[in-house]
């Protein structure tokens, strides 16, 4: 139900929960009329895909194929299900054999961090993200909480942590897939893309603000590389179903084409706190939203809607040579969607739902 927040979530478990004649019926009618028994209910074209996982276990990712985790929004000192994604993300992330976790950003709330010895850093990332497979590298992305506070601060706590990895405002890495197939990851810094200019008072002037250098260097970087996957990741999101947010059309009208024109098949954001997927009509990119590393955000469905679900959770992927499956996963480690991308969207590699390769 719309509006309804983590505390909401609670109180209708415990009110579906107590049924007894101790609590008169008109009452418990009305807290099930204000708040809604039952769990949040997904929007989109796929939500049959959903209704059928309900209940199932999830197929297992190859093992040699590349496996990783994504989460953005998570920054909270443990608090609003932050520490229960966190044990899930552990959990699911052992058994599909994560080798790195993908930051969509919002990375420390509510105003970044003042410096590399900021107490955030163990409240909300060190303490919070023990388990062993999460050791492994983060690859961070920037979001506009992030940019509240000192930008440069996170990058240098790249040189600190074994696993923190975020070496500029935005960067690119190039891994083996197999021997013969290679992924381009892109990492952005959306802020500048995503704002108007006058946005910029808005933020801290630690960083640096000019949208035209990215660009330029996106472009580059893509055109530039070989590699028959190309994935980018960045805070926030191009399509979206949000009661807090619409398309952005900054980003629209400056990612959408190079994306096209470049062979990106998939871009990863967070920012909506909540888990999403869309793809425009005729589009040859999936959009994914992985927002609900702490405090969650209700949904809409947009015409572009494949699947969205107000949830805490986090996202689990796997790529091998012509296809990349994408699962949804909630803070109580049920898979809640799954997705599979082709290396080229309408080709014959472009398998309906639920097909493998």
């Amino acid at each position: 139900m719309a509006g309804l927040g983590n505390a909401g979530h609670a109180l209708v478990r415990w009110a579906c929960a107590v049924t007894t004649l101790r609590f008169p019926l008109a009452l418990l009618a009305a807290v099930a009329l204000v708040w809604g028994c039952g769990t949040p209910q997904p929007v989109g074209q796929r939500v049959p895909d959903y209704e059928a996982l309900a209940g199932g276990e999830p197929a297992p990712f190859d093992s040699t194929a590349l496996n990783f985790l994504v989460v953005g929004d998570w920054g909270r000192n443990g608090f609003f299900n932050q520490a229960e994604v966190a044990e899930a993300m552990g959990v699911v992330g052992e058994r599909v054999r994560s080798q790195f976790t993908i930051s969509t950003g919002d990375n420390f709330y509510l105003s970044g961090v003042t410096g590399v010895d900021d107490v955030k850093w163990e409240r909300s990332y060190e303490r919070i993200y023990t388990a062993p497979v999460l050791q492994s590298r983060w690859y961070v992305t920037l979001g506009n909480h992030d940019w509240q506070g000192d930008v440069p601060a996170q990058i240098a706590y790249t040189e600190i942590s074994e696993r923190w990895y975020l070496p500029a405002q935005y960067y690119a890495e190039t891994l083996n897939v197999d021997d013969e197939t290679e992924v381009l990851f892109v990492f952005l810094d959306t802020n500048p893309l995503a704002y108007p200019e006058d946005y910029r008072r808005r933020f801290s002037d630690t960083g640096e603000w000019d949208h035209d250098s990215q660009l330029e260097w996106l472009e580059r970087t893509l055109a530039g590389s070989d590699a028959a996957w190309k994935i980018v990741a960045g805070h926030h999101p191009i399509y979206v179903g949000s009661t807090a947010y619409s398309d952005n059309e900054r980003l629209v009208e400056r990612l959408v084409p190079l994306f096209e024109e470049y062979g990106v098949q998939a871009y990863f954001a967070g920012h909506d706190h909540n888990l999403q997927h869309h793809r425009p009509d005729g589009s040859t990119v999936d959009y994914f939203v992985s927002g609900a590393g702490s405090l969650t955000r209700e949904v809409v469905e947009t015409p572009n809607t494949l699947f969205a679900l107000r949830a805490p959770g986090f996202m689990a992927v796997s790529m091998t040579r012509t296809r990349m499956t994408v699962q949804s996963y909630d803070e109580d480690q049920r898979l809640v969607y799954e997705s599979e991308v082709p290396l080229r969207r309408g080709a014959r590699l472009d398998l309906p739902f639920g097909l493998g390769e």
